[in-house]
């Protein structure tokens, strides 16, 4: 499975246009008053003006080769909050044979690099912006994950994750190539104190040729 398009809301696009392009430097692809499209790898990431009051906050990961970890956290230390776990800046999730470095978009979002061995795509370049393949983990939350997944399953095709979990109150869609997180509202986001809330998101996901658009409100 692979996560083409997520288009999130943004209280403040200016901010997050500095950010993604200057930061991350990622490719504008287009830029008005009400919307911003970013290329990252071959998705689109697309924020949505919406009034400040609401201030969304979301979850997402990027998708890194394999054996660049290290350098991507070296590269995002200047330019970043990295949120450090209990065991430090780079957490190795053994079970899913992936290792991760976390950090805050300047909205609050929490953000994820992540690769993924099993997918065998090492590169021997030094790590850029140009390095980062794609939207990899996208972030659902609400009160009962089980029927946001079920319908999930239902509409696309999609199964659990082999390497889990399935928990009452987390659990997860897809494949390495792009996982869909479900969290029960008020689960802290890991690695922070962060309670989970629901915002609306927006995606598209190919799964062999059939390409599916969801939408989740709240």
């Amino acid at each position: 499975m692979e996560i083409w398009t997520l288009v999130l809301q943004s209280a403040n696009l200016e901010k997050t246009r500095r950010f993604y392009q200057e930061k991350l430097g990622f490719e504008i692809l287009l830029q008005d008053e009400n919307k911003l499209v970013f290329q990252v790898g071959f998705s689109k990431l697309i924020f949505e003006k919406v009034e400040v009051e609401s201030s969304p906050q979301y979850h997402y990961a990027f998708l890194i080769p394999y054996n660049s970890i290290e350098q991507a956290y070296q590269w995002l230390l200047d330019r970043v909050q990295i949120l450090n776990s209990e065991s430090g800046p780079i957490v190795d999730f053994k079970s899913w044979k992936a290792k991760s470095v976390y950090f805050e978009d300047s909205l609050g979002n929490i953000l994820e690099f992540i690769e993924r061995s099993d997918l065998q795509n090492e590169i021997n370049d030094d790590f850029s912006s140009q390095s980062i393949l794609c939207i990899n983990e996208i972030g659902i939350v609400g009160n009962s994950p089980l029927e946001i997944a079920e319908k999930i399953r239902n509409d696309s095709g999609l199964d659990y994750f082999s390497k889990g979990p399935k928990k009452s109150d987390f659990m997860v869609l897809g494949e390495d190539s792009g996982l869909l997180i479900i969290s029960k509202e008020g689960r802290n986001w890991y690695p922070t104190l962060k309670p989970s809330k629901p915002f609306p998101v927006r995606f598209e996901i190919k799964k062999g040729d059939k390409e599916t658009w969801f939408e989740w409100h709240k």
